[in-house]
């Protein structure tokens, strides 16, 4: 062999033995599923069994043990999940991903959500500050004896975890607290608008609201607000939950279906665990970081929630005083203020001086060259210092009735929920939980309000008594849909902007006459996909004379059609760009610029407008007066030239609604790598819009499916062991695992789980005290 050839044959034995054992070090972070391990911590020997689906099943002698079990199998299946909503929460993903992260670093810096989070610990009770230690001991241990079992990301980015506190796990809800509420993005807008739109204008675009800002002079500063608002903040919305009485059932015992709707990721939100101690029985959905089920079952009781989206964030308007303080009444006040460091990768610290009011922080401020005249804080009750959420949690998977459940809620302070209950006794429960500001004079929360008139404060919360509430109602059934909970004769206002009731509306339809229900009729009706918001909304689109032969079909197929949300049929795609185009030209050019901060579809202020707000139609830029057939037809027209552009070889017959409308699932760092995206990120045609039951939200003008339940749940109270249950992807946060996104084929058809403990024989790892 020449010297070459040996040299070539070298060099392969090298490139081989690295790939070898670069392949051996990524896979070497796939979870330990058998065998006995060492735990230190433990105070007895405890087992995790796990399904086919990787559903871990917890059997532990003490409750400490339960919750250190759950922390260790969280962060042996989503270790980098925690990590990164615990560095969202504090504020300290740039010092991980860099430049990227900074926005969202400054506003939850601003906020300071962490510092809360640490010392609302004290002001919960024993048990349940025992329980959150527990669960971090659990994840500390599982760290310290794993260093070379780290998901991939920690190797990617160079990352070694830090230790685990009780603050970690709190800090979640109070960002979930800023993201379902109702939308304080528009109260920003609302009062950006007003200085451009009259007061007639804004409450045609905003139908539910009414009143406008008290001072002329808030576009710049609410223009940063709506500038600083990170993703992570943006609040969310949506979920369906039903449950009915056991004379509507098959089997005589209540039903109840629950599917809460939130952003798709990957790994998923959701992680389904089972975990059996003394006194202690838990099944159901869980979020890793947070040691306690938010929806499930105990044996005995089960539960469900949707979001109310009750008004609980506030923005008011500063006035700066000469002094530099700002003005109550007409008393100057200093801000406090405080200094925030924050770390970013490959480059110098970001160093942040914080403001805040008596309201709060000063938002306003995280967008540099604004005028100091007028600045802009928020009032959050994500941002109170006494939040025991964590503590109704606790108590709630311990309730054994629908009196003990309620009493749990009572400490249920943020964010504001629907909790449906049903129970093996046969009873069904409806109540809404969480503080709601009372405000003083005549402010709605709706717009906002000048901090240096006293109209419009906090004054206290809507008593937890006069909640919205009922048991075991005549009808044997109730259903939510983020629709509104109470009627107008209630005493206080939840919120001024309830969401559309055509979900909720639907469910009704597919129930109320039913009265032989299964678990499987829930599942399918999880999974429909008509939309009554498109059946009405189409009757405003007759075609008027004039179209071009092919707009002409399209129109006539839209009337035709029954308003199924199918992704085998064109007449979605066709509908929803049309739509689309129509909200485009009637709004675009009354907001001007505003506009993208508007691109979703209102569909109650469009309908209006057409119907009856009829200048909408008219274009402030052009000579000519439009009217709003007018609109219709140039939409259709524009609609179908871009389907042609991007269709070139389809027929109006040949479009299909999965063209566009596919579930999109990416991972936040794999997605960015080359070849590693393709193991991490997914996509799937997919049924459903905004208004279906089967919730397929979609970005505007582009149609991708972001949106939607990643969770499905449907609990049989004639035997919970019965229940069924679906996430979308799969138990674990690796990439490289099966259970990645193994249950993702199921989640697509609703083939819920069952989850039963498995046999003797299947895997299981005993967790036993270490020393």
């Amino acid at each position: 062999m020449g010297m070459w050839g040996w040299i070539f044959n070298v060099a392969g034995l090298i490139a081989l033995m690295g790939f070898a054992t670069a392949f051996l070090w990524v896979m070497s972070s796939l979870p330990r599923v058998e065998g006995r391990i060492p735990a230190r911590g433990m105070e007895y020997a405890g087992s995790i069994t796990r399904n086919e689906a990787g559903v871990p099943f917890i059997t532990a002698r003490s409750g400490h043990d339960a919750y250190f079990a759950i922390g260790w199998i969280h962060a042996q299946d989503r270790l980098w999940q925690m990590e990164v909503q615990r560095r969202v929460g504090a504020g300290r993903l740039a010092e991980i991903v860099g430049e990227p992260g900074l926005k969202s670093d400054r506003f939850m810096r601003t906020l300071g959500l962490y510092r809360l989070a640490e010392a609302s610990f004290d002001t919960l009770d024993e048990s349940t500050q025992n329980a959150l230690s527990a669960y971090a001991e659990g994840v500390n241990a599982w760290i310290a004896d794993n260093a070379h079992r780290l998901p991939p990301e920690f190797l990617i980015l160079g990352l070694r975890p830090e230790t685990w506190k009780p603050a970690d796990s709190l800090v979640w809800g109070r960002m979930m607290a800023l993201r379902l509420t109702s939308d304080w993005r528009d109260e920003a807008l609302r009062g950006k608008l007003a200085t451009k739109l009259s007061a007639k204008y804004l409450g045609e675009l905003w139908p539910d609201t009414s009143g406008g800002l008290t001072t002329l002079a808030a576009a710049e500063p609410m223009q940063a607000v709506l500038a600083a608002l990170p993703e992570e903040a943006t609040p969310r919305d949506a979920s369906n939950v039903a449950v009915l009485s056991g004379k509507r059932s098959a089997s005589g015992a209540p039903l109840l279906a629950n599917d809460p709707h939130l952003p798709f990721q990957m790994p998923g939100l959701w992680y389904l665990a089972s975990v059996e101690a003394p006194g202690l029985r838990l099944t159901g959905a869980m979020v890793p970081g947070i040691p306690f089920h938010l929806i499930g079952h105990n044996g005995r009781i089960a539960w469900g929630t949707t979001t109310t989206h009750a008004d609980t964030v506030d923005l008011f308007v500063e006035q700066v005083a000469a002094d530099g303080g700002y003005l109550v009444g007409k008393t100057s006040r200093p801000f406090t203020e405080r200094q925030e460091t924050i770390l970013v990768k490959d480059r110098a610290p970001d160093v942040l001086t914080v403001r805040e009011s008596r309201h709060g922080p000063i938002i306003s401020d995280l967008v540099a060259g604004q005028k100091d005249n007028q600045v802009v804080a928020l009032k959050s009750t994500a941002r109170e210092p006494d939040d025991r959420t964590a503590q109704a949690l606790y108590r709630l998977g311990r309730s054994v009735d629908w009196r003990s459940f309620v009493a749990a809620l009572a400490d249920f302070h943020a964010p504001v929920q629907n909790f449906a209950f049903a129970d093996t006794t046969g009873a069904i429960g409806f109540i809404t939980a969480g503080r709601v500001p009372l405000r003083s004079g005549k402010a709605d929360g709706a717009t906002p309000v000048a901090g240096w008139t006293g109209n419009g404060e906090w004054t206290g919360w809507v008593p937890f008594a006069k909640m919205p509430q009922a048991v075991n109602p005549k009808a044997g059934l109730m259903v939510n849909a983020n629709n509104q909970v109470v009627g107008n004769r209630y005493p206080y206002r939840l919120t001024r902007s309830w969401h559309e009731g055509f979900r909720a509306r639907r469910l009704l339809d597919l129930l109320e006459d039913r009265h032989d229900l299964t678990v499987q009729d829930m599942l399918a009706i999880q999974m429909d996909k008509r939309s009554l918001a498109a059946e009405e909304f189409k009757e405003l689109l007759e075609a008027p004379e004039g179209l071009s032969p092919n707009a002409a079909k399209a129109a006539a197929m839209i009337q035709a059609w029954d308003g199924s949300m199918d992704k085998d049929r064109p007449e979605p795609l066709i509908y929803n760009l049309w739509l689309d185009k129509i909200w485009q030209n009637v709004v675009a050019d009354e907001v001007g610029d505003d506009f993208p901060a508007m691109r979703k579809v209102r569909l109650r202020a469009l309908g209006d407008m057409l119907a009856g707000n009829r200048h909408w139609c008219d274009d402030v830029a052009t000579d000519k007066a439009e009217s709003c057939e007018d609109i219709i037809a140039r939409s259709l027209e524009s609609a179908l030239a871009d389907l042609s552009a991007r269709f070139p070889k389809k027929s109006l017959d040949q479009l299909r609604w999965a063209d566009v409308h596919q579930a999109q699932f990416s991972h936040p760092i794999l997605s960015r790598i080359p070849l590693a995206n393709h193991l991490s990120d997914s996509m799937f045609p997919t049924d459903g819009d905004d208004y279906t039951v089967s919730r397929g939200s979609f970005v505007p003008g582009d149609f991708t499916h972001v949106h939607g339940a990643g969770l499905r749940v449907v609990f049989d109270l004639s035997d919970l062991e019965k229940s069924r249950f679906i996430i979308a992807g799969g138990q674990s946060g690796n990439p490289l695992s099966r259970h990645y996104d193994d249950m993702m084929p199921a989640w697509l058809d609703n083939r819920a789980l069952l989850l039963i403990k498995p046999a003797e024989g299947a895997a299981s790892i005993s967790l036993e005290p270490g020393y």
